[in-house]
């Protein structure tokens, strides 16, 4: 699993779509919100969430547990899926609804929250974990409802009508709640 993770990785669509979007996007947008999250914490009184080092040690589990659950969706949507994670990158040519696709339609953001939260945690700031990223996480999730989902009907029909009846936008209940057969 580790291999197809790593291959994944540096494939050239994954490494361009990095390249394109993460490094000049989204690092730098983090930056800014964690001048944000210091100006809070100073402002609301806020102390530390873990004394030193060990918010560099959640800091750096939160980051490969993320590292790692990101990289396996994406492993899943190339090689099941056939294609790029990302549009800009060559959607994927199939629907995905095994694996970790069974049991959340976006479990991606799991592992980018992680390694957001991990920054959080590194940086030792309440407001950066339970304020800042709480917004994000809902304004990612009104994105993936109000853009990507109607798209994903477009391309892939009554198949991913039937997968957003049956499978949890954000939250896996299926997986901690199951059905007794």
């Amino acid at each position: 699993m580790l291999t197809s993770l790593l291959r994944t990785f540096f494939r050239s669509e994954i490494s361009m779509m990095v390249a394109k979007v993460y490094i000049p996007v989204l690092f730098p947008l983090t930056f800014l919100i964690c001048l944000v999250a210091i100006g809070l914490d100073q402002a609301l009184g806020f102390s530390v969430l873990f004394p030193t080092p060990t918010n560099f040690v959640v800091a750096g589990i939160t980051f490969i547990t993320g590292a790692f659950l990101w990289l396996w969706t994406y492993e899943q949507l190339s090689r099941l899926g056939e294609g790029s994670p990302s549009p800009t990158a060559g959607r994927t040519m199939k629907l995905v609804d095994t694996g970790i696709y069974a049991y959340s339609r976006n479990p991606s953001l799991f592992g980018k929250l992680l390694g957001f939260i991990a920054v959080g945690f590194a940086l030792n700031s309440l407001s950066f974990c339970f304020i800042l990223t709480p917004l994000l996480l809902t304004g990612s999730l009104i994105e993936k409802v109000w853009r990507q989902e109607p798209q994903l009907v477009e391309i892939f029909g009554e198949d991913y009508l039937e997968y957003q009846r049956t499978v949890p936008l954000f939250i896996p209940w299926t997986f901690f709640f199951r059905k007794n057969k």
